[in-house]
């Protein structure tokens, strides 16, 4: 037998009081009145006292006083809810993982498995007895210590109150260290945000796993003394139409021309016919219907006509069992120009793929001399940051400029080092899935000499010759430094141009170009919103000459962000899908969007089993070791009291007169 106590100990103050209260109503002294009566023999037990006559004076044997006394007492006893476990053991140690990922807010249970989930979560607290002790951790895509070991329940009960699901994906390996570090010696949690967890002594727990066990794979990882028992919510039937991609991006020929792409697919366990919606700011633009039996996917493309900024919205007309995943967006931010300014003593085959008329179209250039460095002009706008990317071409400045940079031949000031000259440079790798890099075939390329490099921490290798990076990318601050460690053209003996390489005649040279003004100049932003995870932390850029912008939300409200140096500002409050506009007063300076676009969370039919590691998690019902309750039948009997209770008082009051 153990008791869950229901109150606070300020309720149970005032419900001490209520016996007391009684005992004193016993004292209050009796006030007479006279009352003229043929005979008082007829109402002797009428008016027989059933108060004192005075203060102080001994209580008499009182039959009420008792049932009364007995029915508060009876009623507390319920209030501490007594009862029995169906289990035995006892001065156990348990983890509670409750899984809170997007998955689990599906409606195949009733309200929602996150729902569920809590129920059951809250009957294994009310199985707990004194001597056991448990804590609580949710889990999306990272940790969240609700509590740490306890052996309140209450304490528990509150911390599970406050837990809410998530539109996350799910990463149940940080929760897994947090957890081992509690129950295996020598091991502390590397998770991250749980240093809060207060490290218990190395001894055996039970780390009850409470979920639709949609968590992916967890390999090459040991539980050591943690005994696993997974909880499975859900059901393995539930159905799902999910949007897996949705982007837009403009035509480089022709910007108001654009492309919209989207991925729907059938992660449900039924075919499904669904029809997806566009729509711009709430008004019509395209549908499209789809149907797909389960576990495959279908591509479908708009052609649009859009000449400004706009948000864009598909949905599937269904109600399914995870509705997160039935919308995403994207967006087109404003077009702008890019300004780019060019440093070099003479270099025709840059200036000559900078002009293309695809090149041309993103922006401003501006050639001047490396002697432009000197000067006060040159030195203003590159503190003010006036330009979105500044080329030196076998130059380089004493400080690095608030821009994006493009050395060629060259070194920045800081932070970068060169080896020593090599003849006869030969490509071996190219990183072709950088936006820089695409759509390139390089390997032909000759390069008479050039020298390998070595950026700070952090630096990205974009082409590696036979001796080592020629070709590399380093962020700086929100910006990013991209240093060719060759030169394109030279000057020679007689004062001419002289090439060391053959690149600038190849096909890739001019498209190499064009996507380094794109990418490095943020021309690539206008082509299409960037999309993010929730929960997932950005950094923006804005004009360098902005210090606050306003960034409304999904929701509708706004916050205020202070930019820093250079306009870069951070955001981490990206819970919510939906479309995120950044403003400065009235004007829009760009957008991003945050979908789930996650097809592992977004494949919904429930689990039996779990891996974890190098074994498989027991697999246990949710009702068992429920607890049984005996404080109904206690109620009960002080309910039956209260009944006794009046009658007596009835019997004495107008019963025994009528015999008399």
């Amino acid at each position: 037998m153990n008791f869950l106590p229901a109150l606070h100990a300020w309720q149970w103050g005032l419900l001490g009081l209520i016996p007391i209260g009684i005992i004193l109503l016993y004292f209050l002294k009796l006030r007479r009145q006279p009352i003229e009566v043929p005979s008082t023999f007829l109402w002797t037990r009428t008016i027989e006292d059933m108060h004192v006559n005075s203060l102080l004076q001994r209580l008499r044997r009182n039959l009420l006083l008792f049932l009364q006394l007995l029915f508060v007492a009876l009623a507390a006893l319920a209030l501490l809810r007594p009862g029995w476990q169906a289990s035995s053991q006892s001065g156990r140690r348990m983890v509670l993982l409750l899984d809170a990922s997007a998955s689990m807010q599906s409606t195949d249970v009733k309200p929602s498995r996150f729902e569920q989930a809590k129920e059951l979560l809250a009957q294994q607290i009310d199985n707990m007895d004194g001597s056991d002790s448990a804590m609580l951790i949710a889990f999306s895509d990272e940790p969240d210590v609700l509590q740490g070991f306890t052996s309140d329940r209450r304490r528990l009960r509150d911390a599970l109150d406050l837990a809410h699901p998530t539109n996350r994906t799910t990463n149940m390996l940080d929760s897994l260290k947090a957890a081992a570090g509690l129950a295996n010696p020598n091991r502390t949690s590397q998770a991250a945000d749980v240093n809060d967890i207060q490290v218990a002594d190395a001894l055996p727990a039970t780390l009850y796993i409470y979920s639709d066990g949609r968590v992916g794979a967890i390999n090459d990882f040991d539980l050591g003394n943690l005994t696993p028992k997974f909880i499975p919510i859900g059901s393995g039937s539930a159905n799902n139409m999910a949007i897996t991609a949705f982007s837009a991006e403009r035509n480089p020929e022709d910007p108001s021309q654009v492309q919209a792409f989207a991925t729907i697919a059938n992660l449900g366990a039924q075919p499904q016919s669904v029809t997806a919606t566009l729509t711009r700011d709430g008004e019509f633009l395209d549908a499209s219907a789809v149907e797909l039996d389960p576990g495959e996917e279908e591509g479908l493309s708009f052609a649009l006509q859009i000449d400004d900024d706009a948000g864009l919205k598909l949905s599937l007309d269904q109600t399914d069992d995870l509705a997160i995943d039935n919308v995403a967006y994207t967006g087109l931010s404003p077009l702008h120009s890019v300004a780019v300014l060019v440093v070099t003593p003479g270099n025709e085959p840059l200036k000559t793929a900078m002009q293309t008329p695809r090149a041309a179209r993103l922006g401003r250039l501006e050639f001047v001399e490396p002697s432009y460095l000197e000067t006060e002009e040159y030195k203003k706008r590159a503190a003010d940051g006036s330009d979105d990317l500044i080329v030196y071409d076998r130059c380089a400045p004493e400080t690095m400029p608030l821009a994006s940079t493009w050395f060629i031949g060259s070194l920045p000031p800081q932070d970068w080092e060169a080896g020593d000259l090599s003849s006869a440079v030969f490509v071996v790798d190219v990183d072709r899935t950088h936006p820089i890099m695409r759509f390139l075939e390089l390997f032909a390329i000759k390069i008479v000499e050039g020298k390998t490099l070595t950026g700070p921490a952090g630096t990205q290798t974009l082409m590696t010759s036979d001796s080592g990076p020629i070709l590399a990318l380093a962020s700086r601050r929100g910006y990013q430094d991209l240093v060719l460690g060759f030169e394109i053209a030279s000057q020679s003996e007689d004062g001419g141009e002289a090439y060391n390489t053959d690149w600038p005649i190849q096909r890739s040279w001019p498209v190499f170009v064009y996507n380094v003004l794109r990418y490095l100049g943020g021309a690539i932003d206008t082509t299409g919103a960037p999309s993010y995870r929730p929960g997932q932390p950005i950094t923006l850029r804005t004009e360098n000459r902005l210090t606050e912008v306003e960034l409304r939300l999904p929701s509708g409200e706004t916050e205020t962000l202070t930019a820093g140096v250079g306009g870069q500002t951070g955001f981490s409050d990206t819970e919510a899908v939906g479309q995120y506009q950044l403003f400065a007063g009235d004007r829009l300076l760009q957008m991003f969007t945050v979908n789930l676009f996650d097809a592992q969370e977004s494949k919904i039919p429930a689990t039996e089993t779990i891996e974890l590691g190098y074994e498989t998690a027991e697999t246990i019902a949710g009702e068992q070791n429920r607890r049984s309750e005996a404080w109904r039948w206690i109620l009960l009997a002080a309910l039956l009291l209260l009944v006794l209770e009046w009658i007596t008082y009835s019997r004495r009051v107008w019963v025994s007169p009528a015999r008399g």
